[in-house]
């Protein structure tokens, strides 16, 4: 069903926009994406100083100083396209993350700030497109592509699963790959 889904939608998008395998091989290279207008549920990223911080009325508020950040990564879910389903995360020190949704305002320049101080080329994301659960780590580059989280479907009772419509809950963790990995990279 989801390769006929995923046809059809490719069919529709290409009646109005011829361009799209363009578009999918430049998200999948780490190339920026073409300039859109943030929603206002998507929220603003911000970097100040040495502060990161996000703001936004669906997926909260939050702030956390730069030199805490010990990887960079994204993943998409299967919630849109109405919703925002590609996420930027920032994975801190003690094995805790932030996210915030790669449409928000201000990504794309916090993303160039950051490449910048981290002495990349790009933190662009390559999951742009993807339609299911997915993540891969960005930075750091020792550790770029490799699968961030593993996401695991919350047990739900028949009671729990007719308030949700039949959407199931997905927890999210990181790897342990990672883990082990983060753990055994020296202090940045």
């Amino acid at each position: 069903m989801g390769f006929l889904i995923d046809i059809l939608s490719r069919t529709l998008f290409r009646h109005t926009n011829r361009d799209i395998d363009r578009l999918l091989d430049d998200a999948r290279a780490g190339k920026p994406l073409p300039k859109a207008t943030p929603g206002p549920d998507s929220g603003v990223l911000s970097l100040k100083d040495s502060t990161l911080s996000y703001a936004s009325p669906v997926y909260g508020t939050w702030q956390i100083p730069v030199s805490e950040i010990i990887a960079f990564g994204e993943y998409t879910t299967d919630n849109g396209p109405y919703i925002d389903d590609w996420f930027m995360v920032f994975v801190t020190q003690d094995f805790n993350w932030v996210e915030a949704s790669n449409y928000c305002g201000g990504s794309a320049a916090v993303r160039d700030e950051l490449a910048r101080r981290w002495g990349v080329e790009s933190l662009y994301g390559k999951l742009w497109g993807h339609t299911e659960f997915a993540s891969r780590v960005i930075w750091p580059l020792a550790l770029a592509d490799q699968r961030l989280f593993q996401f695991v479907e919350r047990p739900q009772t028949i009671g729990q699963k007719i308030k949700s419509f039949g959407i199931g809950l997905v927890d999210k963790d990181l790897t342990e790959q990672v883990k082990t990995q983060l753990q055994a990279a020296p202090t940045r």
